[in-house]
């Protein structure tokens, strides 16, 4: 029987350096994505034979798992994982997974499409310049906001916590629980962010907070921004706070991954303007 618990800011360590044995460009290959959704999506992780597998159970969804990650016998521990999965009643199934490790296991798994879960990936440089034809409107809201504003790039520390939420609590109301639990994450990576190895930045107009932004190293060469919040009466604020986080704090990465737009329309538009260089497709694979 395989020994599944909650992921917890202590297991940051451990999950870490499975995580870092394994060059991903996918979101969920940083400890930061797992513990920001852990609530919503229930995470909890088990080692077996040398390898780290994450579980997740949305509500009254099928429950699944992220391929095993580690040095052990990965297929191995795939199947078993799955055994585990059809003796609790859920469907042997991996939701996640990236193109490579779909076409290492079509032989022994159904796999299918979700591409509302792919990851918009750009190039550090473009966001920084926002510079040829199909980001001119972008550089003209950048340099709207900066012409219009006076405003104060800062980087964020823990001390900024209650200062931060009470301005994104005034930008519009939480309505659902997806929102309401990111809402109870960015407090806690706010208050954890030094353990978390999370950087993150905000912008003030005449003294107020109008953006901010968190994010991480994923791998040596792309950050991933897990969290980007503005006022949305202050004009190109988005275009703003993405621009400067990038060239402040990421320049020296070659990638930046801006996860994916859950199948939200108007975030599937805005990711979608800024010209991403690549997509990392997600697929989910069931054991026939």
């Amino acid at each position: 029987m395989i020994s599944f618990k909650p992921i917890e800011l202590k297991d940051i360590k451990v999950i870490k350096g499975f995580l870092k044995s394994e060059y991903s460009m996918s979101c969920e290959a940083s400890f930061g994505t797992l513990y920001i959704w852990r609530n919503v999506y229930n995470y909890q992780y088990a080692i077996l034979d040398d390898c780290l597998v994450i579980m997740s159970k949305d509500g009254n969804n099928p429950a699944g798992l992220r391929f095993p990650i580690g040095n052990g016998n990965k297929i191995s521990v795939a199947h078993k994982a799955c055994d585990y999965m059809e003796s609790i009643g859920e469907k042997p199934q991996f939701l996640g997974v990236t193109n490579r490790i779909a076409n290492d296991i079509s032989e022994d798994f159904e796999i299918g499409e979700m591409s509302i879960y792919s990851d918009y990936v750009y190039e550090t440089e473009k966001l920084i310049s926002l510079s040829g034809k199909k980001l001119h409107s972008k550089k003209n809201h950048l340099n709207q906001f900066k012409n219009t504003y006076n405003y104060q790039y800062c980087p964020i520390t823990p001390n900024d916590k209650d200062e931060i939420l009470k301005a994104y609590e005034g930008w519009g109301k939480v309505t659902d629980k997806y929102l309401e639990a990111e809402r109870d994450s960015i407090s806690d990576v706010l208050t954890n962010m030094y353990a978390l190895d999370i950087s993150g930045a905000m912008l003030k107009v005449d003294g107020n907070i109008v953006a901010f932004t968190l994010g991480e190293e994923l791998n040596k060469d792309t950050a991933v921004i897990h969290i980007e919040k503005a006022d949305p009466n202050i004009k190109g604020a988005y275009t703003a706070i993405n621009q400067m986080f990038a060239e402040n704090r990421w320049k020296d990465y070659k990638y930046i991954n801006r996860e994916d737009d859950c199948g939200i329309e108007g975030l599937k538009k805005a990711k979608q303007s800024y010209q991403p260089i690549f997509m990392v497709e997600k697929y989910r694979a069931v054991r026939r």
